[in-house]
């Protein structure tokens, strides 16, 4: 196999070799004497250098391939840091809203409980007052019977002294 620095040497000679075109710079060359040595070449390249010329070929789309990946990696990555944003800022307001319902709970427990207290010295204080009326009344009742009972006493007294003559 011929170096690339051969071919390139024999399209020299073929130039050199060919005739000029009076009056210009201009020279006729055989045309099929340069194809073959074109064709030459190609088929003797070596393999690295056609897998280069693949890679040139491919280079735009090996770039836009990297470039549609490396949009999709930061488009993965500010979706998942929106994610992790947004689950942060739920569980912040979720803490929030439990921290006012405790807070809340707190309040109404404590007034429910003062609530509460005030309405049962109510009843207690309306409990006591309906004893002391009923102690009252159980006092008057009970010197009523007393005078009753007294009086009852003294006639079957009287009553008793008549009947043995006193």
């Amino acid at each position: 196999m011929d170096s690339l620095l051969d071919y390139l040497d024999q399209i020299e000679d073929i130039l050199d070799a060919s005739k000029s075109v009076p009056f210009s710079n201009k020279i006729s060359v055989e045309k099929e004497r340069v194809y073959d040595v074109m064709n030459e070449i190609r088929l003797n390249l070596p393999t690295e250098i056609r897998h280069a010329q693949r890679i040139i070929e491919d280079h735009d789309k090996i770039i836009a391939d990297a470039r549609a990946k490396a949009a999709g990696i930061l488009k993965e990555a500010e979706d998942e840091a929106k994610l992790l944003t947004n689950e942060h800022e739920i569980f912040r307001r979720a803490n929030e809203q439990a921290t006012d319902l405790i807070e809340e709970s707190k309040k109404n427990a404590r007034d429910l409980r003062l609530n509460a207290v005030d309405y049962c010295d109510e009843l207690l204080e309306k409990t006591e007052g309906m004893i002391k009326d009923t102690m009252e009344n159980i006092d008057e009742q009970f010197k009523l019977v007393n005078n009753y009972l007294s009086q009852t006493t003294e006639v079957l007294y009287d009553n008793r002294q008549s009947l043995r003559g006193r």
